[in-house]
């Protein structure tokens, strides 16, 4: 195997892969990445088993071949070298090393045979849709920070797609809070519903390689096992978390008792201001509603204290209700907008977030008791 490409190309192609590539793993070749050149076309590939990434351009090849080698070391390799440069790569079949040659610079790196790496094989893929790039992005990352890590309810380890003709709901939850992401688009046609848990993982790395600023149409295929999105020269696949994902709608309030508009930002810097002195293991935070006011209040075991307040739109009996202030944050910080709805229903129920300038998102924070 012998080729040249231009640094700034294989930089971009191995930053597109090396996400799926686990950097310490039990087999060696799962920290690998697989090159192939095959009639003028440069390809690479990276999994975990789980997730798979891979990328492909077109080059000159001066001889064809196929070899595995470290992916991190590579692309640091790579990006090490001046921006303009060209790199030729080649395998020294002799003795069974990677050559790159930039510049005045010559790597050796050792390798793995490229017919021990596990590509995914082909999958039947049941249902295809196609979605602007910038919408998929949206959906995923409304949602995709409340997703559970390594809880025992494994489903809840990942983002549920949930599809039927017209919309598209993204949802995670780790049982204390839930996210939610409705699009609504009649170019969406299915011809049942389709309701998938794409893992942790694989939603987080799918978000990264698409753009926000896109406007392209990416292609979606799925079956019962896997998920594979197609964008530009990029095929993302990932297999699916077996199992069935709670009845999110029942977990979003419908009737709320009250709802006060806040500032977003205003709110947000009121959160982080209080939220220092609150219990490092709990962050807890109480809420007081009051005729015009809504006070800010948090303690530690120290026994120091915050509180500021705000003035709100309520009128009405004295409310409190508490929270674990890093959901509440973190709700905040994915609304878009100037002002944002807080809805009530008891001290004791789950609130809700949203925004007027935001559509379909809605964030449900469970109360905590202080």
């Amino acid at each position: 195997m012998k080729f040249t490409v231009a640094r700034d190309t294989l930089v971009e192609l191995l930053a597109n892969v090396v996400g799926a590539v686990e950097k310490k793993h039990t087999s060696k070749i799962l920290e690998n990445v697989l090159l192939s050149v095959y009639k003028d076309q440069l390809r690479l590939v990276g999994t975990d088993l789980e997730i798979e990434l891979s990328a492909s351009v077109n080059i000159q090849v001066d001889r064809e071949g196929a070899i595995t080698a470290p992916a991190r070391k590579l692309l640091d390799i790579t990006k090490a070298l001046p921006s303009d440069s060209f790199i030729q790569v080649e395998q020294d079949e002799e003795n069974s090393r990677l050559l790159i040659k930039g510049g005045r610079s010559r790597f050796e790196l050792a390798t793995l045979p490229a017919e021990d790496f596990p590509e995914l094989d082909e999958i039947p893929l049941e249902h295809e849709l196609v979605l602007v790039e910038s919408q998929f992005k949206r959906l995923l990352d409304k949602t995709s920070f409340c997703m559970a890590n390594q809880d025992v309810r494994y489903y809840l380890n990942g983002l549920l797609l949930d599809i039927t003709s017209g919309t598209i709901n993204t949802v995670s939850t780790d049982g204390h809070r839930l996210a939610l992401c409705e699009f609504k688009d009649d170019a969406i046609s299915v011809d049942e519903r389709s309701s998938i848990i794409v893992p942790r993982k694989g939603a987080l790395e799918l978000s990264r390689i698409l753009e926000a600023s896109a406007d392209v149409n990416v292609r979606v295929q799925m079956s019962n096992n896997h998920i594979r999105v197609e964008k530009d020269n990029v095929r993302f696949t990932s297999k699916l978390i077996d199992g069935k994902y709670p009845d999110y709608q029942a977990a979003v309030p419908s009737n709320s008792s009250f709802s006060i508009q806040l500032d977003r930002m205003v709110f947000r810097d009121t959160l982080s201001r209080v939220a220092i002195l609150s219990n490092e293991k709990f962050r807890g935070i109480r809420l007081r509603l009051s005729d015009g006011l809504m006070m800010l209040m948090s303690n530690n075991p120290e026994q120091e204290s915050a509180e500021e307040e705000i003035d709100i739109n309520y009128s009405g009996d004295v409310f409190e209700i508490g929270f674990n202030v890093s959901y509440v944050l973190e709700a905040v910080n994915h609304l878009e907008g100037e002002m944002i709805d807080f809805s009530f229903t008891s001290s004791a129920a789950s609130a809700l977030l949203s925004s007027p300038e935001d559509e379909g998102v809605r964030y449900v924070v469970m109360p905590v008791r202080l």
